[in-house]
């Protein structure tokens, strides 16, 4: 049976899923104890004790350093342990006390939706961490692979069988989940404990005084993810459950299906039938002017229909029904480019102002990430991201050649510099993507990098 405690041995299993996520949580929330503090530094200093001496004595004389290094590191670690339970126990005492108390604040001006936050308190980040656990193994909820999404529609639309495809989204998903049948699945399959549906109410009550509305889940939380994945569950059962229906995939609420009909004389409406299960049985709308239908069932069995049908997903401009499939950059991920390259040239020439040399380095590295590709630190999927890894089923790369033109006049008009021109011409997007030019970054120059661009 699965421990969903508050405990200081579960928050102790967070710690460390969190620190091999590259979150080093010791350093955020227990700074003041100075011994802990003082704990880890000689740890870390016994390990660089270690690597120092490998090259330096003999391998006998290396071995016995070692092991009387490591026996030494394991007694640090063993009085470590001891002061991060203390710390860990002192958390779960005030996440279990009667008062323990979740709040919300708003946040009216980061995007174009409100984004609630909860204060950043270990106690907090603890026991939302935990209820997210206890939801991932209890439901098993997960948010779906967009590469695997994107590589199947690929293969399914590139052929010439006759279909039907829809491709749709939620009109303010997360603003219209109704609370009451959320809730009501929660207490119905009665998978979570007590305390853990007390902290959620917890989530949700503060939303609706918020916001003023009883339908609704807060942005910016991360419980908020897991509960939309299970109020949509039933939603995507009952649609792929339709008849005729070949495929069906949604990705948070991006959605498409593919029918593929019996007779060429099919009437049905699809989108009544899909209407029937979104709206009429769980008070969503779907959005109108994002909806797009795609035809290419023929008039009769003896003709093929020629014409090419086309729409955006995840990322991906598809076009398909008349020859082979393509897929391009969509009009919104283009203009996302052009943005950061406005805000990285803006950037350099403020902070020129005061330090022309470091502003200088700072745009080289930027620009070398954005034309480029990377690799996530500290994370244990080893995540590949860029140009190329982030878009790495297109057929048709074309859209990189107008960034590059894009990014070259922006050099030569606002840049002064005739050197750093010189140096930052060599950054091309359609180079990064056809030849997958990679570069490495430590993890402070990522978060350097990133910083610009964290509001988007």
């Amino acid at each position: 049976m699965l421990d969903q405690s508050f405990s200081a041995e579960n928050f102790r299993k967070i710690l460390d899923y969190e620190n091999r996520k590259g979150v080093y949580l010791e350093g955020k929330y227990f700074l003041d104890n100075v011994k802990l503090t003082e704990l880890t530094e000689k740890i870390k200093n016994c390990n660089t004790e270690i690597r120092d001496k490998k090259n330096k004595v003999t391998a006998e004389e290396f071995e016995t350093f070692r092991k009387k290094t490591n026996d030494k590191k394991e007694e640090l670690q063993e009085e470590k342990e001891v002061l991060l339970n203390i710390e860990l126990k002192k958390i779960s005492d005030e996440v279990l006390n009667n008062k323990f108390k979740i709040k919300l604040t708003k946040h009216d001006k980061i995007t174009d939706k409100p984004v609630y936050k909860i204060e950043d308190e270990p106690k907090y980040f603890f026991a939302l961490k935990q209820i997210q656990y206890n939801f991932r193994k209890l439901y098993k909820v997960k948010q779906a692979n967009r590469f695997a999404i994107v590589s199947q529609i690929k293969g399914l639309l590139d052929d010439n069988f006759p279909k039907y495809v829809i491709r749709t989204d939620i009109q303010e998903f997360y603003e219209s989940i109704p609370h009451d049948i959320l809730l009501q699945k929660l207490n119905e399959e009665n998978l979570l404990t007590f305390y853990s549906k007390k902290i959620l109410f917890q989530i949700l009550s503060e939303y609706k005084r918020l916001s003023g509305s009883d339908k609704g889940l807060p942005r910016g939380v991360g419980l908020s993810a897991y509960l939309a994945e299970l109020y949509m569950r039933d939603i995507d059962r009952q649609i792929k459950s339709l008849p005729t229906v070949s495929y069906y995939a949604r990705y948070v609420d991006d959605i498409i299906i593919v029918f593929t009909p019996i007779s060429t004389e099919d009437s049905r409406d699809y989108l009544g039938e899909i209407d029937k299960i979104i709206e009429t049985k769980y008070f969503l709308t779907r959005n109108k002017t994002k909806t797009k239908k795609c035809n290419l069932v023929p008039e009769s069995i003896s003709c093929k229909r020629k014409c090419s049908e086309e729409f955006d997903y995840l990322g991906y401009n598809i076009k398909f029904g008349n020859g082979a499939i393509k897929l391009r950059l969509t009009a919104n991920k283009i203009k996302r480019y052009i943005h950061r390259i406005d805000l990285v040239i803006k950037s350099y020439l403020a902070y020129a102002k005061v330090n022309e040399k470091r502003a200088r380095k700072i745009l080289v590295k930027r620009l070398k990430f954005l034309t480029g590709n990377t690799r996530l630190l500290n994370n244990k999927k080893n995540i590949l991201v860029g140009v190329f890894y982030s878009n790495n089923l297109l057929t048709d790369s074309s859209d990189f050649k107008c960034l590059d033109i894009y990014l070259t006049d922006e050099i030569q008009s606002k840049i002064s510099v005739v050197h750093l021109k010189t140096r930052l011409a060599k950054y091309k997007f359609e180079e990064g993507f056809t030849l997958k030019r990679f570069s490495a970054f430590t993890t402070n120059e990522l978060s350097e990098i990133l910083e610009i661009w964290k509001t988007e």
